[in-house]
Protein backbone atom coordinates (compact mmCIF):
# COMPACT_ATOMS: atom_id res chain seq x y z
CA UNK A 1 0.00 0.00 0.00
CA UNK A 2 2.87 2.36 0.88
CA UNK A 3 4.44 1.81 -2.53
CA UNK A 4 1.17 2.72 -4.27
CA UNK A 5 0.86 5.91 -2.20
CA UNK A 6 4.52 6.72 -2.92
CA UNK A 7 3.86 6.24 -6.67
CA UNK A 8 0.94 8.69 -6.63
CA UNK A 9 2.77 11.08 -4.31
CA UNK A 10 5.72 11.28 -6.69
CA UNK A 11 3.41 12.30 -9.54
CA UNK A 12 0.67 14.45 -8.00
CA UNK A 13 1.87 15.18 -4.46
CA UNK A 14 -0.99 13.30 -2.80
CA UNK A 15 0.49 13.61 0.71
CA UNK A 16 0.80 17.37 0.40
CA UNK A 17 -2.77 17.61 -0.91
CA UNK A 18 -4.14 15.47 1.92
CA UNK A 19 -2.13 17.44 4.48
CA UNK A 20 -3.50 20.71 3.10
CA UNK A 21 -7.11 19.48 3.38
CA UNK A 22 -6.67 17.71 6.72
CA UNK A 23 -5.05 20.71 8.38
CA UNK A 24 -7.77 23.18 7.39
CA UNK A 25 -8.65 25.01 10.60
CA UNK A 26 -12.24 25.34 11.79
CA UNK A 27 -12.85 28.54 13.80
CA UNK A 28 -14.41 27.58 17.12
CA UNK A 29 -13.64 23.90 16.60
CA UNK A 30 -15.38 20.93 14.99
CA UNK A 31 -19.13 20.57 15.45
CA UNK A 32 -22.09 18.48 14.34
CA UNK A 33 -23.52 21.77 13.03
CA UNK A 34 -21.15 21.44 10.07
CA UNK A 35 -21.94 17.89 8.93
CA UNK A 36 -24.83 18.82 6.60
CA UNK A 37 -22.79 20.16 3.67
CA UNK A 38 -20.60 17.08 3.34
CA UNK A 39 -23.68 14.86 3.84
CA UNK A 40 -25.24 16.48 0.77
CA UNK A 41 -22.21 15.56 -1.33
CA UNK A 42 -22.40 11.98 -0.07
CA UNK A 43 -26.13 11.66 -0.87
CA UNK A 44 -25.54 13.20 -4.30
CA UNK A 45 -22.95 10.45 -4.93
CA UNK A 46 -25.57 7.88 -3.83
CA UNK A 47 -28.14 9.40 -6.22
CA UNK A 48 -25.67 9.29 -9.12
CA UNK A 49 -24.76 5.65 -8.41
CA UNK A 50 -28.33 4.42 -8.01
CA UNK A 51 -29.46 6.56 -10.96
CA UNK A 52 -26.90 4.93 -13.25
CA UNK A 53 -28.17 1.50 -12.18
CA UNK A 54 -31.77 2.51 -12.97
CA UNK A 55 -30.85 3.82 -16.44
CA UNK A 56 -29.52 0.35 -17.34
CA UNK A 57 -33.16 -0.80 -17.44
CA UNK A 58 -35.23 2.35 -17.94
CA UNK A 59 -36.73 3.20 -21.36
CA UNK A 60 -37.84 6.89 -21.62
CA UNK A 61 -40.85 6.44 -23.92
CA UNK A 62 -44.55 6.50 -22.93
CA UNK A 63 -45.14 2.98 -24.27
CA UNK A 64 -42.20 1.41 -22.40
CA UNK A 65 -41.40 3.65 -19.39
CA UNK A 66 -43.97 2.12 -17.04
CA UNK A 67 -43.13 -1.46 -18.02
CA UNK A 68 -39.40 -0.83 -17.53
CA UNK A 69 -39.95 0.62 -14.05
CA UNK A 70 -42.23 -2.30 -13.21
CA UNK A 71 -39.47 -4.68 -14.33
CA UNK A 72 -36.97 -2.87 -12.09
CA UNK A 73 -39.40 -3.02 -9.19
CA UNK A 74 -40.44 -6.68 -9.53
CA UNK A 75 -37.82 -8.61 -11.48
CA UNK A 76 -34.39 -6.93 -11.68
CA UNK A 77 -31.88 -8.17 -9.10
CA UNK A 78 -31.88 -5.67 -6.21
CA UNK A 79 -34.08 -3.47 -8.42
CA UNK A 80 -36.66 -2.62 -5.77
CA UNK A 81 -33.93 -1.94 -3.21
CA UNK A 82 -31.92 0.35 -5.49
CA UNK A 83 -35.07 2.21 -6.60
CA UNK A 84 -35.96 2.62 -2.92
CA UNK A 85 -32.50 4.04 -2.20
CA UNK A 86 -32.92 6.52 -5.05
CA UNK A 87 -36.43 7.47 -3.92
CA UNK A 88 -35.55 8.04 -0.26
CA UNK A 89 -32.21 9.59 -1.17
CA UNK A 90 -34.15 12.33 -2.98
CA UNK A 91 -36.24 13.01 0.13
CA UNK A 92 -33.18 13.15 2.38
CA UNK A 93 -31.42 15.45 -0.07
CA UNK A 94 -34.31 17.94 0.02
CA UNK A 95 -34.47 17.85 3.83
CA UNK A 96 -30.72 18.20 4.34
CA UNK A 97 -30.28 21.04 1.84
CA UNK A 98 -33.09 22.91 3.63
CA UNK A 99 -31.52 22.27 7.06
CA UNK A 100 -28.11 23.29 5.74
CA UNK A 101 -29.47 26.63 4.53
CA UNK A 102 -31.25 27.19 7.85
CA UNK A 103 -27.97 26.52 9.67
CA UNK A 104 -26.17 29.06 7.46
CA UNK A 105 -28.94 31.59 8.12
CA UNK A 106 -28.76 30.96 11.88
CA UNK A 107 -24.96 31.35 11.97
CA UNK A 108 -24.98 34.40 9.66
CA UNK A 109 -22.51 32.66 7.34
CA UNK A 110 -23.98 34.41 4.29
CA UNK A 111 -22.47 37.77 5.26
CA UNK A 112 -19.49 39.52 3.70
CA UNK A 113 -17.17 38.12 2.32
CA UNK A 114 -19.29 34.97 1.70
CA UNK A 115 -21.98 36.42 -0.58
CA UNK A 116 -20.90 34.25 -3.52
CA UNK A 117 -20.85 31.13 -1.33
CA UNK A 118 -24.46 31.89 -0.32
CA UNK A 119 -25.60 32.55 -3.90
CA UNK A 120 -24.08 29.29 -5.11
CA UNK A 121 -25.91 27.57 -2.23
CA UNK A 122 -29.25 29.05 -3.33
CA UNK A 123 -28.50 27.78 -6.85
CA UNK A 124 -27.85 24.31 -5.40
CA UNK A 125 -31.22 24.42 -3.58
CA UNK A 126 -33.00 25.22 -6.87
CA UNK A 127 -31.12 22.41 -8.64
CA UNK A 128 -32.11 19.90 -5.94
CA UNK A 129 -35.77 20.92 -6.31
CA UNK A 130 -35.35 20.60 -10.09
CA UNK A 131 -34.08 17.05 -9.59
CA UNK A 132 -37.09 16.27 -7.43
CA UNK A 133 -39.58 17.70 -9.94
CA UNK A 134 -38.15 16.11 -13.10
CA UNK A 135 -37.65 12.76 -11.40
CA UNK A 136 -41.20 11.89 -10.46
CA UNK A 137 -42.55 11.96 -14.04
CA UNK A 138 -40.22 9.17 -15.14
CA UNK A 139 -42.19 6.15 -13.76
CA UNK A 140 -45.11 7.24 -16.01
CA UNK A 141 -47.72 6.05 -13.54
CA UNK A 142 -50.90 7.94 -12.59
CA UNK A 143 -49.24 9.97 -9.86
CA UNK A 144 -46.30 10.87 -12.09
CA UNK A 145 -48.47 11.92 -15.02
CA UNK A 146 -51.11 14.00 -13.26
CA UNK A 147 -48.78 15.63 -10.74
CA UNK A 148 -46.62 16.73 -13.67
CA UNK A 149 -49.70 18.08 -15.47
CA UNK A 150 -50.35 20.31 -12.46
CA UNK A 151 -46.66 21.16 -12.03
CA UNK A 152 -46.17 22.20 -15.65
CA UNK A 153 -49.41 24.20 -15.58
CA UNK A 154 -47.66 26.44 -13.05
CA UNK A 155 -45.34 27.57 -15.85
CA UNK A 156 -48.42 28.67 -17.81
CA UNK A 157 -49.28 31.22 -15.10
CA UNK A 158 -46.11 33.21 -15.84
CA UNK A 159 -47.15 36.63 -17.15
CA UNK A 160 -46.62 37.12 -20.92
CA UNK A 161 -44.34 34.07 -21.35
CA UNK A 162 -46.69 31.50 -19.78
CA UNK A 163 -47.78 29.58 -22.89
CA UNK A 164 -44.27 29.70 -24.37
CA UNK A 165 -42.77 28.22 -21.18
CA UNK A 166 -45.49 25.57 -21.07
CA UNK A 167 -44.71 24.45 -24.63
CA UNK A 168 -40.97 24.43 -23.91
CA UNK A 169 -41.49 22.37 -20.74
CA UNK A 170 -43.86 19.85 -22.30
CA UNK A 171 -42.58 19.88 -25.86
CA UNK A 172 -46.10 20.83 -26.94
CA UNK A 173 -49.48 21.64 -25.43
CA UNK A 174 -49.92 18.24 -23.75
CA UNK A 175 -47.78 15.70 -21.90
CA UNK A 176 -46.41 13.04 -24.22
CA UNK A 177 -43.27 11.44 -25.61
CA UNK A 178 -41.43 14.75 -25.94
CA UNK A 179 -42.23 15.69 -22.35
CA UNK A 180 -40.90 12.40 -21.03
CA UNK A 181 -37.73 12.52 -23.11
CA UNK A 182 -37.06 16.13 -22.07
CA UNK A 183 -37.58 15.39 -18.39
CA UNK A 184 -35.32 12.34 -18.69
CA UNK A 185 -32.57 14.35 -20.42
CA UNK A 186 -32.78 17.16 -17.87
CA UNK A 187 -32.86 14.74 -14.92
CA UNK A 188 -30.00 12.50 -16.05
CA UNK A 189 -27.69 14.84 -17.98
CA UNK A 190 -28.28 18.55 -17.45
CA UNK A 191 -29.06 18.65 -13.71
CA UNK A 192 -26.29 16.25 -12.54
CA UNK A 193 -23.69 18.21 -14.54
CA UNK A 194 -25.06 21.52 -13.26
CA UNK A 195 -25.17 20.35 -9.66
CA UNK A 196 -21.62 18.96 -9.87
CA UNK A 197 -20.46 22.30 -11.35
CA UNK A 198 -22.13 24.43 -8.67
CA UNK A 199 -21.07 22.06 -5.87
CA UNK A 200 -17.47 22.35 -7.11
CA UNK A 201 -17.81 26.13 -7.23
CA UNK A 202 -19.33 26.13 -3.73
CA UNK A 203 -16.43 24.09 -2.30
CA UNK A 204 -13.87 26.18 -4.22
CA UNK A 205 -15.29 29.42 -2.79
CA UNK A 206 -15.26 28.00 0.75
CA UNK A 207 -11.65 26.91 0.20
CA UNK A 208 -10.64 30.36 -1.03
CA UNK A 209 -12.52 32.35 1.63
CA UNK A 210 -12.16 29.89 4.50
CA UNK A 211 -14.65 28.14 6.77
CA UNK A 212 -17.01 30.53 8.55
CA UNK A 213 -17.07 28.51 11.76
CA UNK A 214 -19.11 29.57 14.76
CA UNK A 215 -20.98 32.87 14.99
CA UNK A 216 -19.37 33.44 18.41
CA UNK A 217 -16.38 35.66 17.57
CA UNK A 218 -14.80 35.22 21.03
CA UNK A 219 -14.94 31.41 20.80
CA UNK A 220 -13.66 31.44 17.21
CA UNK A 221 -10.65 33.54 18.27
CA UNK A 222 -9.80 31.31 21.24
CA UNK A 223 -10.08 27.88 19.65
CA UNK A 224 -9.59 26.22 16.27
CA UNK A 225 -9.42 22.54 15.31
CA UNK A 226 -8.19 20.87 12.11
CA UNK A 227 -10.60 19.20 9.74
CA UNK A 228 -8.93 15.82 10.31
CA UNK A 229 -9.62 13.95 12.50
CA UNK A 230 -12.07 16.07 14.50
CA UNK A 231 -14.62 17.16 11.87
CA UNK A 232 -14.05 14.13 9.63
CA UNK A 233 -15.03 11.87 12.54
CA UNK A 234 -18.30 13.75 13.07
CA UNK A 235 -19.03 13.77 9.33
CA UNK A 236 -18.41 10.00 9.10
CA UNK A 237 -20.65 9.26 12.07
CA UNK A 238 -23.45 11.33 10.51
CA UNK A 239 -22.95 9.54 7.14
CA UNK A 240 -23.43 6.18 8.84
CA UNK A 241 -26.67 7.32 10.52
CA UNK A 242 -28.06 8.85 7.30
CA UNK A 243 -27.21 5.93 5.05
CA UNK A 244 -28.52 3.50 7.68
CA UNK A 245 -31.86 5.35 7.67
CA UNK A 246 -32.05 5.40 3.86
CA UNK A 247 -31.25 1.68 3.65
CA UNK A 248 -33.86 0.84 6.31
CA UNK A 249 -36.54 2.87 4.50
CA UNK A 250 -35.63 1.33 1.13
CA UNK A 251 -36.14 -2.14 2.64
CA UNK A 252 -39.20 -1.55 4.82
CA UNK A 253 -40.96 1.20 2.82
CA UNK A 254 -40.02 0.58 -0.83
CA UNK A 255 -40.93 3.10 -3.51
CA UNK A 256 -44.51 2.59 -4.72
CA UNK A 257 -45.74 2.31 -8.29
CA UNK A 258 -49.34 3.28 -9.10
CA UNK A 259 -51.27 2.07 -12.18
CA UNK A 260 -49.97 3.15 -15.57
CA UNK A 261 -50.68 6.76 -16.59
CA UNK A 262 -54.13 7.24 -18.11
CA UNK A 263 -54.45 10.69 -19.75
CA UNK A 264 -58.21 10.17 -20.16
CA UNK A 265 -58.85 9.70 -16.41
CA UNK A 266 -59.99 13.21 -15.48
CA UNK A 267 -61.28 11.98 -12.09
CA UNK A 268 -57.76 11.27 -10.78
CA UNK A 269 -56.82 13.65 -7.97
CA UNK A 270 -53.17 14.65 -8.61
CA UNK A 271 -50.78 14.88 -5.68
CA UNK A 272 -47.03 15.57 -5.77
CA UNK A 273 -44.28 14.10 -3.64
CA UNK A 274 -44.33 15.33 -0.03
CA UNK A 275 -41.65 17.99 -0.57
CA UNK A 276 -44.00 19.86 -2.90
CA UNK A 277 -47.04 19.66 -0.60
CA UNK A 278 -46.56 23.30 0.44
CA UNK A 279 -46.84 24.44 -3.19
CA UNK A 280 -49.75 22.02 -3.68
CA UNK A 281 -51.55 23.65 -0.76
CA UNK A 282 -50.89 27.15 -2.09
CA UNK A 283 -52.64 26.14 -5.32
CA UNK A 284 -55.67 25.14 -3.26
CA UNK A 285 -55.65 28.40 -1.29
CA UNK A 286 -55.16 30.73 -4.26
CA UNK A 287 -57.57 29.75 -7.04
CA UNK A 288 -58.93 31.46 -10.11
CA UNK A 289 -57.56 34.96 -10.62
CA UNK A 290 -55.48 34.69 -7.45
CA UNK A 291 -53.66 31.60 -8.71
CA UNK A 292 -50.61 33.62 -9.71
CA UNK A 293 -50.10 34.57 -6.05
CA UNK A 294 -49.48 30.91 -5.15
CA UNK A 295 -47.56 30.00 -8.29
CA UNK A 296 -45.37 33.06 -8.89
CA UNK A 297 -45.66 35.86 -6.32
CA UNK A 298 -44.99 33.97 -3.06
CA UNK A 299 -42.34 31.52 -4.42
CA UNK A 300 -40.71 34.42 -6.29
CA UNK A 301 -40.62 36.52 -3.12
CA UNK A 302 -39.10 33.60 -1.17
CA UNK A 303 -36.24 32.88 -3.57
CA UNK A 304 -35.75 36.55 -4.42
CA UNK A 305 -35.41 37.28 -0.70
CA UNK A 306 -32.89 34.47 -0.29
CA UNK A 307 -30.74 35.76 -3.15
CA UNK A 308 -30.82 39.38 -1.94
CA UNK A 309 -30.30 38.55 1.75
CA UNK A 310 -26.48 39.10 1.89
CA UNK A 311 -26.92 42.50 0.24
CA UNK A 312 -29.82 43.57 2.47
CA UNK A 313 -28.33 42.37 5.77
CA UNK A 314 -24.88 44.00 5.63
CA UNK A 315 -24.31 44.36 9.36
CA UNK A 316 -21.22 42.21 10.18
CA UNK A 317 -22.84 41.00 13.42
CA UNK A 318 -23.49 37.22 13.17
CA UNK A 319 -24.91 36.43 16.62
CA UNK A 320 -28.53 35.28 15.98
CA UNK A 321 -29.70 36.93 19.23
CA UNK A 322 -28.63 40.29 17.78
CA UNK A 323 -30.31 39.79 14.39
CA UNK A 324 -34.03 39.73 15.38
CA UNK A 325 -35.43 40.76 11.97
CA UNK A 326 -33.71 37.99 10.00
CA UNK A 327 -34.30 35.39 12.71
CA UNK A 328 -38.01 36.27 12.96
CA UNK A 329 -38.48 36.14 9.19
CA UNK A 330 -36.62 32.81 9.03
CA UNK A 331 -38.67 31.33 11.88
CA UNK A 332 -42.05 32.31 10.45
CA UNK A 333 -41.02 31.32 6.91
CA UNK A 334 -39.95 27.85 8.08
CA UNK A 335 -43.13 27.44 10.16
CA UNK A 336 -45.28 28.46 7.18
CA UNK A 337 -43.66 25.86 4.91
CA UNK A 338 -44.03 23.15 7.57
CA UNK A 339 -47.70 24.00 8.22
CA UNK A 340 -48.54 24.08 4.50
CA UNK A 341 -46.76 20.73 4.07
CA UNK A 342 -48.71 19.14 6.93
CA UNK A 343 -52.05 20.50 5.71
CA UNK A 344 -51.25 19.39 2.15
CA UNK A 345 -50.39 15.91 3.41
CA UNK A 346 -53.74 15.60 5.21
CA UNK A 347 -55.80 16.35 2.10
CA UNK A 348 -57.54 13.06 1.17
CA UNK A 349 -55.87 11.53 -1.88
CA UNK A 350 -59.15 10.43 -3.43
CA UNK A 351 -61.17 13.53 -2.55
CA UNK A 352 -62.22 14.34 -6.11
CA UNK A 353 -63.00 10.75 -7.06
CA UNK A 354 -65.06 10.26 -3.89
CA UNK A 355 -66.99 13.47 -4.60
CA UNK A 356 -68.38 12.08 -7.84
CA UNK A 357 -71.91 11.07 -6.94
CA UNK A 358 -73.98 8.96 -9.37
CA UNK A 359 -75.45 12.19 -10.76
CA UNK A 360 -71.99 13.75 -11.16
CA UNK A 361 -70.79 10.63 -12.97
CA UNK A 362 -73.67 11.00 -15.41
CA UNK A 363 -72.64 14.64 -15.83
CA UNK A 364 -69.09 13.54 -16.57
CA UNK A 365 -70.43 11.33 -19.34
CA UNK A 366 -72.29 14.34 -20.79
CA UNK A 367 -69.06 16.36 -20.58
CA UNK A 368 -67.15 13.65 -22.46
CA UNK A 369 -69.88 12.92 -25.03
CA UNK A 370 -70.15 16.60 -26.01
CA UNK A 371 -66.35 16.80 -26.46
CA UNK A 372 -66.06 19.78 -24.12
CA UNK A 373 -62.27 19.39 -23.99
CA UNK A 374 -62.06 20.44 -27.64
CA UNK A 375 -62.46 24.04 -26.41
CA UNK A 376 -61.76 23.79 -22.66
CA UNK A 377 -58.82 22.49 -20.65
CA UNK A 378 -59.41 20.06 -17.79
CA UNK A 379 -56.43 19.02 -15.64
CA UNK A 380 -54.03 20.28 -18.28
CA UNK A 381 -55.62 18.45 -21.22
CA UNK A 382 -57.80 20.06 -23.88
CA UNK A 383 -58.20 23.16 -26.01
CA UNK A 384 -57.57 26.81 -25.25
CA UNK A 385 -60.56 28.42 -27.00
CA UNK A 386 -62.63 28.60 -23.82
CA UNK A 387 -61.59 29.09 -20.17
CA UNK A 388 -59.81 26.37 -18.21
CA UNK A 389 -62.40 24.32 -16.28
CA UNK A 390 -59.97 22.63 -13.87
CA UNK A 391 -61.14 24.81 -10.92
CA UNK A 392 -64.36 26.20 -12.39
CA UNK A 393 -66.41 25.47 -9.24
CA UNK A 394 -64.18 27.88 -7.35
CA UNK A 395 -65.27 30.68 -9.69
CA UNK A 396 -68.99 30.00 -10.34
CA UNK A 397 -71.78 28.43 -8.31
CA UNK A 398 -74.46 26.04 -9.59
CA UNK A 399 -77.05 28.80 -10.16
CA UNK A 400 -74.67 30.78 -12.40
CA UNK A 401 -73.77 27.63 -14.35
CA UNK A 402 -77.45 26.80 -14.88
CA UNK A 403 -78.11 30.29 -16.30
CA UNK A 404 -75.03 30.18 -18.48
CA UNK A 405 -75.64 26.70 -19.92
CA UNK A 406 -79.29 27.58 -20.58
CA UNK A 407 -78.32 30.63 -22.66
CA UNK A 408 -74.62 31.60 -22.82
CA UNK A 409 -75.35 34.74 -24.90
CA UNK A 410 -77.74 36.11 -22.27
CA UNK A 411 -75.07 35.86 -19.56
CA UNK A 412 -72.08 36.90 -21.69
CA UNK A 413 -73.20 38.73 -24.85
CA UNK A 414 -70.87 38.15 -27.80
CA UNK A 415 -69.35 34.96 -26.42
CA UNK A 416 -68.39 32.41 -29.10
CA UNK A 417 -69.78 29.45 -27.16
CA UNK A 418 -73.03 28.16 -28.71
CA UNK A 419 -76.00 27.03 -26.67
CA UNK A 420 -75.33 23.40 -25.63
CA UNK A 421 -77.64 20.87 -27.22
CA UNK A 422 -78.52 19.03 -24.03
CA UNK A 423 -81.72 18.25 -22.15
CA UNK A 424 -82.63 19.85 -18.83
CA UNK A 425 -81.74 16.61 -17.06
CA UNK A 426 -78.36 16.44 -18.80
CA UNK A 427 -77.70 20.07 -17.88
CA UNK A 428 -78.45 19.33 -14.24
CA UNK A 429 -76.10 16.34 -14.28
CA UNK A 430 -73.39 18.32 -16.05
CA UNK A 431 -73.60 21.10 -13.46
CA UNK A 432 -73.33 18.50 -10.71
CA UNK A 433 -70.08 17.28 -12.28
CA UNK A 434 -68.69 20.78 -12.84
CA UNK A 435 -69.33 21.64 -9.18
CA UNK A 436 -66.83 18.92 -8.19
CA UNK A 437 -64.02 20.71 -10.05
CA UNK A 438 -62.51 22.66 -7.14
Amino acid sequence: MKKIIDWFDERIGIRELFGHIANKQIPGGASFWYVLGSALLAIFALQVGTGIFLTFYYVPTPDHAYASVKFIQNEAIFGSFVRGLHHWGASFMVVIVALHMLRVLFFGSYKKPRELVWLSGVALLLLVLGFAFTGYLLPWDQKAYWATVVGTNIAATTPVLGQFLLRITRGGQELGALTLSRFFAVHTYILPASLALFAGLHVFLIERIGASGTYNAEKAAKKTEPLFPHQIYKDSLFFVLIFGAIIALAIWLPSMLEPQADPTDSSYNPRPEWYFYSMFQLLKIFEGRLEIVGTMVLPGALFGGLMLLPFLDRDPMRDPAKRPAVMTATFFGAILVVVLTIVGAQTPQTAQAAALSPTAKLGQKVFDSKNCTVCHKLNGKGGAVGPDLTHVAGRHDAAWMDKFLTDPQAVKPGIVMPKPEITAEERKNLIEFLQTLK
